[in-house]
């Protein structure tokens, strides 16, 4: 795989993750000010996360350096921490995700 198509397979990650973390934030919405300040800190962390992922990727993207071997091995464990990350947010917040993910769009 070349720079150009493995940052394009991590950018459509990062669209995703980018989607996921609306959703959370539409069930945030949901909750009482008691839980939402419970959960609003994660989504803000895990925004975070996504930002400095994309961050990177965009920056290799731009580099095109020839040897990236080590920026892949780097980008490979950030999203690997990103993407556990939010598939636990994502495991914690379910059940008021299905609600919310039915009613987007309408």
């Amino acid at each position: 795989m070349d720079v150009k198509d493995y940052c394009k397979a991590m950018l459509a990650e990062v669209t995703a993750w980018k989607q996921k973390l609306e959703t959370m934030k539409k069930v945030a919405d949901t909750y009482d000010s008691a839980e939402k300040e419970k959960t609003l800190p994660l989504i803000e962390q895990i925004e975070k996360e996504v930002a400095a992922a994309q961050a990177r990727v965009d920056q290799l993207e731009n580099e095109c350096p020839a040897d990236w071997s080590p920026v892949k091995n780097e980008l490979d464990n950030l999203f690997g921490t990103v993407g556990n990350s939010i598939d636990r947010a994502w495991r914690d917040f379910d059940t008021g995700w299905v609600d919310v993910e039915r009613n987007v769009g309408d």
